[in-house]
């Protein structure tokens, strides 16, 4: 069922609008969850710099649709090496499509042709898209001209990055949610000692999670940190 499968392909489980920090991008955030639910445009371009939230905030939109019964897909174009632009082409009858880092498959003429004729269809439909990309739609190197001026049709939202405050709550929450027990001095110094995007962020407490889990041991400073020499040794 295509409402079933797309979703699995790089979606991370934790990812809904309750885990999504948003200090700072709260008008996106509700323009979005808007787009999702039908009250708002049918059409939303999302960008922002890798590690700002797009991945998570299009599959929390996926999540949301579907616990509604809607019919949709998330589609990662990350992984446009392991599918052909075919996948695309049986998309037109979902409710909500999200199409993540489309940047990435600007130039490559099929893929061009199948997003542009994929956009048709669901407008038609008045079907719900939401793409994401790491530059506003003027800016995409995009050679099909019909595709680049349909890209601009939509609203066009640009997603901010946290600043320190906004990673050590993302940290927290997300701690919260997992049922980890992390203090605010141990989220300091992961943010101080890891990458700080929140992409980076976010993996960083996947192993956490299982290093925690497994070796039954609270996410202290010295616990933390050996974790994450783990991964520099690697």
């Amino acid at each position: 069922m295509l409402s079933q499968i797309p979703l699995g392909i790089g979606s991370r489980e934790s990812a809904g609008f309750d885990t999504f920090i948003g200090l700072g991008n709260e008008q996106t955030i509700a323009d979005i969850k808007a787009c999702v639910a039908s009250s708002g445009e049918q059409y939303l371009y999302l960008w922002g710099p890798a590690g700002t939230g797009k991945s998570h905030l299009l599959q929390a939109g996926c999540r949301e649709a579907k616990s509604r019964s809607d019919r949709i897909a998330y589609i990662p174009l990350s992984q446009a090496g392991v599918f052909s632009p075919g996948i695309l082409s049986d998309l037109g009858a979902l409710d909500l499509v999200c199409l993540d880092d489309i940047h990435l498959i600007c130039g490559e003429s099929a893929w061009e042709l199948a997003l542009f004729r994929l956009f048709d269809q669901l407008r038609a439909a008045r079907s719900r898209l939401i793409v994401s990309a790491d530059r506003p739609p003027a800016r995409l190197p995009i050679a099909l001209g019909d595709l680049s001026s349909r890209l601009e049709w939509g609203l066009c939202c640009q997603l901010s990055p946290l600043d320190d405050a906004g990673r050590i709550q993302l940290l927290l929450e997300n701690a919260r949610v997992r049922g980890l027990a992390l203090t605010r001095e141990t989220a300091t110094y992961i943010l101080n000692h890891a990458a700080r995007d929140a992409g980076s962020l976010l993996e960083l407490m996947d192993r956490l999670d299982q290093a925690s889990l497994a070796a039954q041991h609270k996410l202290t400073i010295p616990f933390v940190k050996t974790v994450m020499a783990k991964r520099d040794d690697a």
